[in-house]
């Protein structure tokens, strides 16, 4: 789509520059035209001006061929007396449109209409400044898709208004927006559900071969001869299909009594399946995918029924393949497929998701809404366990930039999702400069968080992520130590009072990490409390217990030190803390130790309510570890701090059928009251993230030659 954009731009800085356009691009009412005027006497562009802009953009991309397009093309109406329907633009499946075209109205031979009519792919309109798009949709571009034969195939509709963008599809008799997501009421959309204020992106516009693929889709899918290259790749025009998968999978988990401990083992080891036949079939493409179910399969009353158990065959196949290469989650057969329910339960995950490819969609971010919502299904609340809006997630990431050989620890990983974008982001990068799954740690007290971050790490990489399950104290007591493979140790906590972690009774070394990124419990009602004389042994290891003093300690402090003594000098950390700490009088000591400890880089504050599930006020702080020596000369020279209030972050945090989303919230431009739009046709997010990551690099040019070492360098 890039091409898209580029050819746009290459139209306004060529043709675009002149009053009018020498020769049409495509031939107009079935003949080529010339001196096109395309801008009025002030110079200012008029309708026709954006018409060739997107039709000279939809050709020299390459996206569809000029054969195929026509512009200004008629249509008669039923009444001979009235006048033809006149489309501004047609994209048609055959060049032979023209012969076809140019015949009927010479002879009016309705064959030659009726094959027009049933060749029609896609119907534009063009505006400039038209803010009536009801009136426009309902008017002129409905009333275009509707010239398509027959009445039940598919057609898409674009209605383009001075570089905004709307597509629209009629699907199955129904006319509804492109994006499923602009769809209030999904297939029920009337007018008033298609969220016509808000345009699409071009990334959105398919071109002629997606096309001719959804006119061509049968409407019941031979899902036995498909390839991973069938599926859809999870994007946010399809968040309201996903949506709806993932509620299903819920709702079939209640109805058998499921939602529990086993229920949420089945379906992680049934994504593993999932996952492995997307990959495999990657790899080698004649093995067609066998991770699906048919209508016939999915009707069972009795598991002696040849359908069902033709489906557990399959899966079963795709296990003995799976079991060695996944073994940290097929390592043992939790499914009993002699069980009705849980047969039950995997028919329902593979029916929902049988048509997503987890695989393709892995670089981008809706994916891991699936992780997200099935973690929140599952989580214990006891625990504290709030998981991490993603917007949050990529910033830190991109502030930190893990790559390259960086070793990347989060303490407190639940489902991965900070180990899972460092890698993601790294991918963007040259491949001297990748982040490899190897050097990517993650501890967690609950078992279902990690096994969810393992399958998580599967999909984004090659499953060497090491993840460990450790309860109750988790990674305040356990640490990573230097081994081959590394392994868990146990403080000892009689020997490594105030931090001495060090000090060992044998040749224990723990591994100094390159980068930490966590988001730790914190809070005051999720406070340390030592119970037992263990356990206050424990928190005597950390020596912030002592500079705060009392009987409790924040769990956020706690895994601040750890960030800080988990890292190598010259590491790096972004941490997601209680405003309280980086604020109020009560923590000053706090403060205090740390800028004695580390560099600190940069201190953000985030608006309230970003994480809706503990409605903390909350800061991030980025910091680097070097040596005391070069600590104090940094102390000495007064060093700068980047430093931001953070106030908008793009996204309203809502629940809807059960699922988390995060419902995007855009830049209004109050000098028109529209929402503003990118370069890419986009709707403009209200963040400040971007903004603040382009000049967070700024900064770092001109500080200290660590900051541009640690945080930009990639030659």
């Amino acid at each position: 789509m890039a091409k898209f954009v580029e050819k746009k731009e290459e139209f306004d800085n060529g043709l675009g520059k002149n009053e009018k356009i020498a020769t049409s691009i495509v031939p107009v009412d079935g003949k080529y035209i010339f001196d096109i005027k395309i801008k009025n006497a002030s110079g200012e562009r008029i309708e026709e001006y954006y018409k060739w802009q997107f039709i000279y953009a939809l050709v020299n991309s390459g996206m569809y061929n000029k054969d195929y397009i026509g512009v200004e093309v008629r249509f008669p109406k039923g009444n001979k007396t009235s006048a033809p329907l006149k489309i501004d633009a047609v994209i048609f499946d055959d060049p032979q449109w023209l012969d076809k075209y140019n015949s009927y109205w010479k002879d009016k031979n309705i064959s030659d209409l009726d094959w027009l009519n049933e060749h029609i792919l896609t119907v534009i309109e063009f505006k400039k400044g038209d803010k009536e798009i009801e009136k426009v949709y309902n008017g002129q571009v409905k009333a275009a898709m509707k010239q398509k034969e027959p009445s039940m195939d598919y057609v898409l509709g674009i209605y383009y208004d001075a570089e905004r963008m709307y597509l629209f599809h009629r699907r199955n008799g129904l006319y509804l927006r492109y994006d499923e997501n602009k769809n209030i009421k999904g297939d029920d959309s009337k007018i008033g559900d298609l969220s016509l204020q808000l345009f699409d992106p071009y990334i959105y516009l398919p071109d002629y071969n997606e096309l001719v693929a959804k006119k061509n889709k049968a409407g019941t899918i031979d899902r036995s001869c498909r390839t991973i290259m069938d599926l859809d790749t999870i994007t946010s025009r399809l968040t309201i299909s996903l949506q709806d998968a993932l509620s299903s999978v819920l709702r079939s988990l209640d109805k058998v009594g499921l939602r529990s401990q086993r229920g949420y083992e089945i379906l992680i080891q049934t994504f593993a399946l999932k996952i492995y036949d997307e990959k495999h079939n990657k790899k080698h493409p004649v093995d067609k995918l066998k991770f699906y179910i048919t209508e016939d399969e999915e009707k069972f009353n009795s598991l002696r029924e040849e359908g069902i158990q033709n489906f557990i065959k399959r899966l079963k196949e795709i296990w003995v393949n799976a079991e060695n290469e996944y073994s940290k989650i097929l390592g043992e057969q939790l499914i009993d497929w002699k069980e009705i329910n849980q047969v039950k339960v995997v028919s329902s995950i593979c029916k929902s998701f049988q048509d997503f490819s987890f695989v393709r969609s892995s670089k981008s971010d809706i994916y891991q809404m699936i992780f997200y919502n099935f973690a929140n299904a599952f989580k214990r609340d006891e625990s504290a366990q709030f998981l991490t809006p993603l917007p949050i997630i990529d910033f830190l990431v991109k502030m930190v930039n893990p790559r390259k050989n960086d070793t990347v620890l989060d303490p407190c990983c639940g489902i991965g999702d900070f180990l899972s974008l460092s890698y993601v982001n790294a991918l963007e990068k040259p491949d001297e400069w990748k982040l490899s799954d190897a050097n990517v740690y993650g501890v967690d007290i609950d078992p279902n968080m990690i096994k969810l971050a393992t399958l998580n790490m599967l999909l984004n990489g090659d499953g060497e992520a090491k993840l460990y399950y450790k309860p109750d104290l988790g990674s305040i007591l356990w640490k990573i130590a230097v081994g081959n493979p590394p392994e868990l140790v146990e403080l000892e906590v009689d020997k490594q009072k105030d931090g001495q972690w060090d000090n060992w009774s044998d040749k224990t070394k723990l591994m100094g990490f390159d980068v930490v990124l966590t988001n730790p419990p914190f809070g005051e009602d999720r406070a340390f409390r030592p119970t037992n004389e263990f356990e206050k042994k424990v928190i005597e290891t950390y020596e912030l217990w002592n500079v705060v003093g009392g009987d409790s300690i924040d769990k956020g402090l706690i895994f601040l030190e750890n960030a800080y003594r988990m890292l190598k000098i010259g590491g790096r950390m972004g941490i997601v803390v209680s405003n309280s700490i980086s604020s109020i009088n009560k923590y000053a000591c706090v403060r205090e130790w740390l800028m004695k400890k580390m560099r600190i880089v940069a201190v953000f504050d985030l608006p309230p309510n970003v994480f809706a599930e503990t409605g903390v006020n909350t800061s991030i702080i980025i910091a680097y570890k070097p040596d005391g020596e070069r600590l104090q000369k940094l102390i000495d020279s007064n060093y700068s701090i980047f430093a931001r209030d953070i106030k908008s972050v793009g996204y309203e945090k809502r629940t809807s059928k059960r699922n988390v989303v995060f419902n995007p919230v855009y830049k209004i431009d109050y000098s028109t009251f529209e929402i503003e739009k990118d370069m890419d046709g986009a709707m403009v997010l209200d963040e400040e993230f971007s903004q603040i990551i382009n000049e967070f690099r700024d900064w770092c040019l001109g500080q200290e030659e660590e900051i541009n070492h640690l945080f930009l360098k990639e030659d």
